[in-house]
């Protein structure tokens, strides 16, 4: 399901002021809610496959088109398109507990200072609620909760070699098994923690904008779920 966090005037400016706080800290990577688990990382394994989409149709994801937003497959993709101060997510129909995420993310439009990626364990109300696994196209990442009203650090923000920077694509696994969350870019792991807020949920991709007259482009592909369980020992 498509959600915008603009419901109303009164809404719409503190969002936007929110955004503006969440991008300020992707970007300069500094202040933090939580510390990362310090730990190797950790096992888990694959079960059955649980979902697929190569955004041939716009299956189980709902879209939106107006004169800022646009979101939805097109050209065998999924499209994210923000113009100015907006925070959008899209979430499938289906609700997961344990789950590993796959997805090949390319952004399109020119500035950097921006948020994109998957999320997990979305509220089935399409409130917001649930895990946020993001990186921007100047080098960032970050794992964040959203309550609904403000997304908190669970992993805060860092620079990541990983990340390929600009217009590029880059493959994005989120891990949500239990409590244990993990990014991973690339193939390589790049952050990870625990966290015991939400335990099952819709999936969905994100994008994030702060500012007025910029714009976020960012292109979803080859998007897998599949059911996991975790494993002792390293991954």
């Amino acid at each position: 399901m498509l959600a915008t966090l603009e419901r109303n005037r009164s809404e719409r400016f503190a969002v936007r002021q929110l955004i503006v706080f969440i991008i300020a800290i992707i970007a300069s990577a500094c202040g933090s809610i939580a510390q990362p688990t310090r730990m190797p990382g950790q096992a888990y394994r694959y079960l059955d496959l649980a979902m697929e989409e190569r955004f041939d149709a716009q299956g189980g994801w709902l879209g939106y088109a107006g004169d800022e937003l646009y979101m939805g497959a097109r050209d065998g993709a999924y499209i994210i398109d923000i113009r100015g101060s907006q925070y959008v997510w899209s979430q499938h129909e289906s609700a997961l507990a344990d789950s590993v995420m796959e997805a090949e993310f390319e952004q399109l439009s020119a500035y950097n200072h921006n948020a994109y990626g998957l999320a997990c364990r979305l509220d089935p109300a399409n409130k917001g609620r649930g895990y946020y696994f993001l990186i921007s196209g100047d080098g960032h990442a970050s794992i964040r909760y959203s309550d609904g009203h403000a997304l908190q650090a669970v992993a805060p923000a860092q620079r990541v070699a990983a990340i390929k920077r600009d217009s590029q694509s880059n493959q994005l696994r989120a891990v949500c098994i239990g409590d244990y969350l993990a990014l991973w870019v690339n193939g390589e792991l790049v952050m990870q923690a625990r966290d015991r807020r939400s335990s099952r949920g819709a999936p969905g991709i994100a994008g994030m904008m702060a500012y007025e007259g910029k714009r976020l482009t960012v292109s979803v592909d080859n998007l897998r779920i599949w059911h996991a369980a975790l494993d002792d020992g390293p991954p």
